[in-house]
């Protein structure tokens, strides 16, 4: 079944035949169950919210639109952790949403969190992102659980707050979910691939999924120790800007994947820090076969750290950008401490 390439999802110079027919197709596909793409539910569903005709219907009278509805709720309510007044576009214009309509989708939103956590209670799916994400997840509810143990919920004031913090923790992963799913259908799998001293390094689902449930997260997650990084890098061009990075990185050829598990940079004034890891796969045709992961991805604003990598590192600069740190030789480590 031949799926619409992203520039063909485009609503943005209003309905035109061509733009018609897409949108009838997707339709016609959705109501008889047939797989749409995460850009290809988003266009029939914006397309319906904007009711391209007046019989066409709206979001909330299809299933398919189900996940179109979530992400926008979520979006409404916890791009800024439940702080309100929280708006909405409606009608070509941005309007303050009433106390009865919030009341109407924090109903709606329990619906969606209830039905996830039931997902991700299961253990074996066959969706490789679902299953990494249902791991994820479980571990941030145990750890939840831990915070705020059977004994001390039994307070109503601390019952609220874990079942609050519940929420957020499994809305957030059916949000990573879609997010996830639409960045790795969006791109050909050899975007994810980033050479690197000879060797390939890749993004995959793990990569993603650990990266942005452990640091895209600031606004979710009460962790005081974690550090974001929204400001530079965007989820969805992530693969894409890591590979400029580490291009350029890999021209000063002073970096070897083979003896290091990591490389620390500074971009726009940050210091970041990538992590590797060789792990194992199941390829058809070569069997078990050793490949390079990213593991993690994230700043470091700690200046006990930072101090740490300049005793330790030389900072080398590629532009105005980007500056990378190059492991200092023995002897000049020891030179620096004998002052």
């Amino acid at each position: 079944m031949k799926h619409y390439l992203l520039e063909e999802l485009d609503l943005s110079d209003g309905e035109q035949i061509e733009t018609r027919k897409i949108f009838e197709d997707l339709k016609k596909r959705a109501l008889d169950g047939k797989l749409l793409l995460e850009r290809e539910k988003k266009f029939l569903c914006v397309g319906l919210k904007l009711t391209l005709i007046e019989n066409d219907g709206k979001p909330e009278n299809f299933d398919f639109c189900d996940d179109f509805i979530f992400r926008e709720l979520y979006l409404t309510y916890f791009h800024n952790n439940l702080s309100g007044p929280f708006h909405k576009a409606k009608k070509g214009k941005i309007i303050e949403v009433p106390q009865n309509e919030q009341m109407k989708d924090f109903k709606r939103l329990q619906v969606f969190s209830n039905k996830w956590q039931t997902e991700i209670e299961i253990t074996n799916h066959k969706d490789q992102i679902l299953q990494e994400l249902a791991i994820e997840t479980r571990k941030d509810l145990k750890e939840l659980d831990r915070k705020y143990p059977k004994l001390v919920r039994k307070f109503k004031k601390q019952q609220d707050k874990y079942r609050l913090q519940k929420d957020k923790i499994i809305l957030q992963s059916k949000f990573i979910y879609h997010l996830t799913k639409s960045v790795i259908q969006d791109y050909d799998k050899t975007e994810f691939e980033i050479p690197f001293s000879g060797k390939i390094i890749e993004l995959t689902i793990y990569s993603f999924i650990h990266i942005i449930n452990r640091h895209y997260s600031e606004h979710i997650k009460d962790k005081q120790d974690k550090t974001f990084h929204y400001d530079y890098f965007h989820p969805k061009e992530l693969h894409l800007d890591l590979r400029i990075i580490l291009t350029q990185i890999d021209k000063l050829n002073l970096i070897d994947i083979n003896e290091t598990d990591n490389i620390i940079f500074e971009y726009g004034k940050v210091v970041f820090h990538l992590w590797i890891q060789k792990r194992n796969k199941q390829v058809k045709g070569k069997g078990n076969v050793s490949f390079n992961r990213i593991q993690s991805f994230y700043p470091i604003y700690e200046e006990k750290k930072i101090k740490q990598i300049q005793s330790e590192f030389v900072k080398i600069e590629l532009n105005e950008k980007l500056k990378v740190f190059v492991k200092k030789l023995p002897t000049t480590i020891n030179k620096n401490n004998n002052g």
